[in-house]
C-alpha cells in the first residue's frame, strides 16, 4: 500500500515561467500526472495571472493549460504567521501555504527572497528551483 504523492507547492513565479514553456517546466509538469502533486494557491495564481497579462498576455491561454495540471486552493488572505521573519511580509503567503499544506517542496525560481531557505533542512520542508528539483528527483 503506498501512501499520498508528496505536494510541490508552486510559486507564482514558476506558474509564469511553464505558461512560457520549456523542457525544464514540461518535465515538472509530468511529474505531476505521476509521482508527486502539484499544487498552489489562488493567490500564486492569480499574481501569475497579472504579470503574464502584463508582460506576455500571448502566453495567457497556456496558463490556462498548465492551471488544468495542478490544483489550486483558496488563500486565507492572511500572511501565515510561521513564515513571517523566514520571508519577507509580501512573500509569507507563499512560504505559509506550503507549510501549511504540508508541502514536502515549494518551488520558487525567486532566489532574492527564497534563497536563504534553499540550503536549510529545518523548516520541513525544502525550497527549490525547479532546475535543483529536478536534479535531486520528486521526494519519496
Amino acid at each position: 500500500m503506498t501512501g499520498a504523492p508528496p505536494i510541490v507547492f508552486l510559486d507564482a513565479n514558476v506558474l509564469f515561467s511553464m505558461a512560457l514553456g520549456g523542457p525544464v517546466f514540461e518535465l515538472v509538469l509530468e511529474l505531476g500526472d505521476g509521482p508527486v502533486r502539484l499544487i498552489t494557491s489562488a493567490r500564486c495564481k492569480a499574481e501569475a495571472e497579472l504579470n503574464l497579462e502584463r508582460k506576455h498576455p500571448e502566453s495567457s491561454p497556456r496558463l490556462a493549460e498548465v492551471l488544468a495540471r495542478v490544483e489550486v486552493l483558496p488563500w486565507s488572505g492572511e500572511p501565515d504567521p510561521s513564515a513571517i521573519g523566514l520571508v519577507g511580509e509580501g512573500d509569507a503567503h507563499v512560504l505559509g501555504a506550503a507549510l501549511g499544506l504540508g508541502a514536502a517542496v515549494l518551488m520558487t525560481g525567486d532566489v532574492r527572497d527564497f534563497g536563504s531557505l534553499m540550503e536549510r533542512d529545518d523548516l520541513g520542508i525544502k525550497v527549490r528551483t525547479p532546475r535543483k528539483f529536478l536534479l535531486e528527483g520528486p521526494p519519496a
